[in-house]
């Protein structure tokens, strides 16, 4: 057989036994839904992960908190207790807390702002003097319940309170869903109170939840997980968290890799995460959801296409046996199947997405 004949006949099969064209078009599709996956050996630790460590902040939250109850002292003076401390807070608009209240109302005069950390912030609203914190500190009530409860005092007497909780994201119990049919099991990884933190598990579906409040301690839990002999990804902001995202099998973060490529934005510095590690457009569970579903269905795509490459080099190879190609049968063999073996692997991936 004509050298040249056969290495056309074979291009098919070398196609889809060589080249990671399947692993390819996931990186692409990946990325079109907000995952950008540094290589490929990224894609193939996510098909590993049995276990993902969800933080609080942005997975199964918007990563923001909500008002979610105003309590004035008096009847009536709901409307007003909202103002003042609204008013306020957006002079320290950098705390979630703070945040929260301020999106009540818009910012008044505010003169003689003062801040105590641990404690509120002081400060004249319209003349008005306004003091917004713990209910310990302005000597009023504590209250124990879901989320955290913030007193509000103006002209030096107790004015009201306002309840601060998460806010979940409308799509988060499908998410935790969609990853336990993929059989992973989510776990909420929290810096909130226990009672705060089991409610929000129970919100989105989530069985297990555990308590981190400080990077080693979150660091070791996805130690722990490795110890019951566990894969894990741990998704969670870079911020406080470097070490614990270096110790998981695979990092969901927001921040940048210096090994992701040319078109990576700069490290973040020496606790830039080096494990397996994927850059998210946000820390959406569902986006997770849909990388991990992606990776576990990629052998499948890979196997597929690989079959189709071997089935088209056979018939080619029967036909070049048979003397029925000469060189330009055989150059049209090859195109034709190797543009087949990259469809099959395009409309794997597609029917997968469908599914």
């Amino acid at each position: 057989m004509n050298p040249a004949i056969l290495l056309l006949v074979l291009l098919p099969a070398l196609v889809g036994l060589l080249l990671p064209l399947p692993g390819w078009l996931a990186l692409r599709r990946s990325r079109q839904q907000g995952v950008r996956f540094r290589d490929l050996a990224a894609l193939q630790a996510a098909r590993r992960v049995d276990t993902v460590l969800l933080d609080r902040w942005g997975t199964v939250t918007t990563g923001e908190l909500v008002v979610s109850d105003i309590d004035p002292v008096e009847e009536g003076n709901e409307r007003n207790l909202r103002w003042f401390a609204a008013a306020l807070e957006h002079a320290a608009a950098d705390h979630p807390v703070a945040r929260a209240i301020a999106r009540l109302a818009g910012p008044g005069r505010l003169t003689a702002v003062e801040s105590f950390p641990g404690r509120g912030i002081s400060g004249a609203v319209d003349r008005h003097p306004v003091r917004v914190g713990t209910p310990g500190w302005l000597g009023m009530e504590e209250r124990d319940g879901l989320g955290k409860t913030i007193g509000v005092e103006v002209d030096h007497r107790p004015f009201g309170y306002l309840t601060v909780t998460d806010q979940v994201r409308a799509d988060a119990a499908l998410a935790v869903a969609r990853l336990r049919a993929a059989g992973i099991q989510p776990i909420l990884l929290s810096d909130g109170t226990p009672h705060d933190t089991e409610h929000l598990a129970q919100a989105c579906g989530i069985d297990k939840w555990l308590l981190g409040k400080d990077p080693a301690q979150r660091e070791q839990l996805v130690r722990d997980q490795h110890g019951g002999g566990h894969t894990v990804a741990l998704v969670a902001r870079d911020a406080g968290n470097a070490a614990a995202l270096a110790a998981a099998d695979l990092a969901f973060t927001d921040a940048p890799d210096p090994a992701a490529g040319p078109d990576a934005d700069s490290a973040t510095g020496p606790d830039a995460v080096l494990v397996p590690h994927a850059r998210l457009e946000d820390l959406d569970a569902q986006r997770v959801a849909h990388a991990l579903e992606l990776a576990r269905a990629l052998p499948g795509v890979v196997a597929r296409t690989r079959v189709t490459g071997l089935l088209i080099t056979g018939v080619g190879a029967l036909l070049a046996g048979l003397g029925q190609l000469n060189l330009t049968g055989a150059i049209g063999c090859g195109a034709l199947g190797a543009l087949v073996v990259a469809l099959m692997a395009v409309w794997s991936l597609e029917r997968r997405r469908l599914s």
